[in-house]
Protein backbone atom coordinates (compact mmCIF):
# COMPACT_ATOMS: atom_id res chain seq x y z
CA UNK A 1 0.00 0.00 0.00
CA UNK A 2 2.80 2.47 0.81
CA UNK A 3 4.53 1.84 -2.48
CA UNK A 4 1.29 2.56 -4.37
CA UNK A 5 0.88 5.85 -2.47
CA UNK A 6 4.47 6.77 -3.25
CA UNK A 7 3.96 6.21 -6.99
CA UNK A 8 0.62 8.06 -6.96
CA UNK A 9 2.29 10.95 -5.16
CA UNK A 10 5.10 11.01 -7.73
CA UNK A 11 2.61 10.92 -10.60
CA UNK A 12 0.58 13.77 -9.08
CA UNK A 13 3.72 15.85 -8.52
CA UNK A 14 4.81 15.24 -12.10
CA UNK A 15 1.38 16.23 -13.45
CA UNK A 16 1.38 19.37 -11.31
CA UNK A 17 4.82 20.30 -12.60
CA UNK A 18 3.69 19.78 -16.20
CA UNK A 19 0.59 21.87 -15.64
CA UNK A 20 2.66 24.72 -14.21
CA UNK A 21 4.97 24.85 -17.22
CA UNK A 22 3.89 27.82 -19.33
CA UNK A 23 4.06 26.98 -23.05
CA UNK A 24 4.12 30.72 -23.75
CA UNK A 25 7.35 31.22 -21.85
CA UNK A 26 10.89 30.00 -22.51
CA UNK A 27 14.10 30.77 -20.64
CA UNK A 28 17.53 30.16 -22.14
CA UNK A 29 20.16 30.04 -19.40
CA UNK A 30 23.44 31.94 -19.71
CA UNK A 31 25.26 28.68 -20.51
CA UNK A 32 22.67 27.78 -23.18
CA UNK A 33 23.07 31.23 -24.75
CA UNK A 34 26.87 30.82 -24.72
CA UNK A 35 26.56 27.42 -26.41
CA UNK A 36 24.07 28.69 -29.02
CA UNK A 37 26.29 31.63 -29.93
CA UNK A 38 29.56 29.66 -29.89
CA UNK A 39 28.14 27.10 -32.36
CA UNK A 40 27.97 29.81 -35.01
CA UNK A 41 31.67 30.68 -34.84
CA UNK A 42 34.16 31.11 -36.35
CA UNK A 43 32.25 33.36 -38.69
CA UNK A 44 33.75 34.69 -41.93
CA UNK A 45 32.41 37.52 -44.02
CA UNK A 46 33.64 39.57 -46.94
CA UNK A 47 33.10 43.31 -46.61
CA UNK A 48 32.84 45.62 -49.62
CA UNK A 49 34.97 43.15 -51.63
CA UNK A 50 37.98 44.65 -49.82
CA UNK A 51 38.24 42.81 -46.52
CA UNK A 52 37.85 39.23 -45.40
CA UNK A 53 36.81 39.32 -41.74
CA UNK A 54 36.82 36.42 -39.30
CA UNK A 55 35.24 36.50 -35.84
CA UNK A 56 35.95 33.69 -33.37
CA UNK A 57 35.78 32.63 -29.72
CA UNK A 58 32.75 34.63 -28.56
CA UNK A 59 32.23 35.05 -24.82
CA UNK A 60 28.70 36.17 -23.91
CA UNK A 61 27.76 37.91 -20.65
CA UNK A 62 24.24 38.79 -19.47
CA UNK A 63 23.66 42.44 -18.53
CA UNK A 64 20.14 42.25 -17.04
CA UNK A 65 20.20 45.73 -15.47
CA UNK A 66 20.26 47.17 -19.01
CA UNK A 67 18.30 44.33 -20.72
CA UNK A 68 21.31 43.67 -22.93
CA UNK A 69 24.12 41.23 -23.61
CA UNK A 70 27.84 41.96 -23.80
CA UNK A 71 29.97 39.85 -26.11
CA UNK A 72 33.72 39.77 -26.66
CA UNK A 73 35.42 37.91 -29.51
CA UNK A 74 38.63 37.58 -31.46
CA UNK A 75 38.78 39.46 -34.75
CA UNK A 76 41.00 38.95 -37.78
CA UNK A 77 40.78 40.79 -41.07
CA UNK A 78 42.85 40.68 -44.19
CA UNK A 79 42.92 43.22 -46.99
CA UNK A 80 42.27 41.43 -50.24
CA UNK A 81 44.41 43.75 -52.36
CA UNK A 82 47.54 44.02 -50.22
CA UNK A 83 47.18 40.84 -48.14
CA UNK A 84 47.92 42.80 -44.94
CA UNK A 85 46.45 41.17 -41.85
CA UNK A 86 44.77 42.86 -38.90
CA UNK A 87 44.40 41.01 -35.59
CA UNK A 88 42.69 41.96 -32.39
CA UNK A 89 39.57 41.75 -30.30
CA UNK A 90 36.09 43.17 -30.37
CA UNK A 91 33.71 43.91 -27.48
CA UNK A 92 30.08 44.66 -28.31
CA UNK A 93 26.97 45.53 -26.36
CA UNK A 94 23.58 44.66 -27.83
CA UNK A 95 19.92 44.11 -27.21
CA UNK A 96 17.79 41.29 -28.62
CA UNK A 97 14.64 41.18 -30.68
CA UNK A 98 12.26 38.46 -31.80
CA UNK A 99 11.66 38.13 -35.55
CA UNK A 100 8.18 36.63 -36.08
CA UNK A 101 8.68 35.81 -39.77
CA UNK A 102 11.12 32.98 -38.96
CA UNK A 103 10.74 32.68 -35.15
CA UNK A 104 14.31 33.75 -34.37
CA UNK A 105 16.00 35.82 -31.70
CA UNK A 106 18.43 38.30 -33.24
CA UNK A 107 20.97 40.87 -32.13
CA UNK A 108 19.70 44.44 -32.28
CA UNK A 109 21.16 47.87 -31.57
CA UNK A 110 24.73 46.54 -31.73
CA UNK A 111 27.26 49.01 -30.33
CA UNK A 112 31.00 48.47 -30.36
CA UNK A 113 32.29 49.10 -26.84
CA UNK A 114 35.93 48.53 -27.71
CA UNK A 115 37.97 47.30 -30.60
CA UNK A 116 41.66 46.60 -30.46
CA UNK A 117 43.24 46.01 -33.86
CA UNK A 118 46.87 45.74 -34.78
CA UNK A 119 48.44 45.88 -38.21
CA UNK A 120 51.93 44.34 -38.14
CA UNK A 121 52.15 44.97 -34.38
CA UNK A 122 51.02 48.62 -34.63
CA UNK A 123 47.65 49.53 -33.10
CA UNK A 124 45.06 50.84 -35.55
CA UNK A 125 43.72 54.21 -34.51
CA UNK A 126 41.73 57.23 -35.62
CA UNK A 127 39.53 57.06 -38.67
CA UNK A 128 40.48 53.49 -39.54
CA UNK A 129 39.41 52.27 -36.10
CA UNK A 130 36.09 54.16 -36.31
CA UNK A 131 35.42 52.69 -39.75
CA UNK A 132 36.24 49.19 -38.47
CA UNK A 133 33.84 49.66 -35.52
CA UNK A 134 31.06 50.84 -37.86
CA UNK A 135 31.59 47.82 -40.13
CA UNK A 136 31.54 45.45 -37.14
CA UNK A 137 28.21 46.90 -35.98
CA UNK A 138 26.78 46.45 -39.46
CA UNK A 139 28.01 42.85 -39.76
CA UNK A 140 26.61 41.79 -36.37
CA UNK A 141 23.29 43.67 -36.35
CA UNK A 142 20.44 41.21 -36.99
CA UNK A 143 22.69 38.20 -36.29
CA UNK A 144 20.55 35.16 -35.35
CA UNK A 145 21.39 33.57 -31.98
CA UNK A 146 18.35 31.31 -31.49
CA UNK A 147 15.63 29.72 -33.60
CA UNK A 148 12.42 28.40 -32.03
CA UNK A 149 12.03 24.68 -32.71
CA UNK A 150 9.58 23.56 -35.40
CA UNK A 151 7.48 21.77 -32.78
CA UNK A 152 7.18 24.90 -30.67
CA UNK A 153 6.38 27.01 -33.77
CA UNK A 154 3.54 24.63 -34.64
CA UNK A 155 2.29 24.74 -31.06
CA UNK A 156 2.48 28.55 -31.13
CA UNK A 157 0.55 28.67 -34.41
CA UNK A 158 -2.22 26.45 -32.97
CA UNK A 159 -2.46 28.77 -29.96
CA UNK A 160 -2.53 31.92 -32.14
CA UNK A 161 0.85 33.03 -30.80
CA UNK A 162 3.10 34.73 -33.34
CA UNK A 163 5.33 37.11 -31.42
CA UNK A 164 7.54 37.25 -28.33
CA UNK A 165 8.94 39.80 -25.96
CA UNK A 166 12.61 39.20 -25.18
CA UNK A 167 14.13 40.09 -21.82
CA UNK A 168 17.62 39.58 -20.42
CA UNK A 169 17.31 38.56 -16.76
CA UNK A 170 19.55 37.12 -14.06
CA UNK A 171 18.30 33.66 -15.11
CA UNK A 172 19.07 34.14 -18.81
CA UNK A 173 17.15 35.22 -21.89
CA UNK A 174 13.40 34.99 -21.39
CA UNK A 175 11.00 34.75 -24.30
CA UNK A 176 7.39 35.57 -23.49
CA UNK A 177 5.27 34.43 -26.41
CA UNK A 178 2.08 36.31 -27.24
CA UNK A 179 -0.22 37.20 -30.10
CA UNK A 180 0.70 40.29 -32.09
CA UNK A 181 -0.71 43.38 -30.51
Amino acid sequence: MTLRRFFCGCALAWLAACASVDPRHLTLSASEVQTLVARQFPRQQRLMELLDVSLANPLVRLVPERNRLATTMDLQASERLSGRALRGSLAIDHSLRFEPSDATVRLANVKVESMLLELAGTPLSGQAARLAAMLAERVLDDFVIYRVSDERQQSMARAGVNNADVAVTERGIELRFAATR
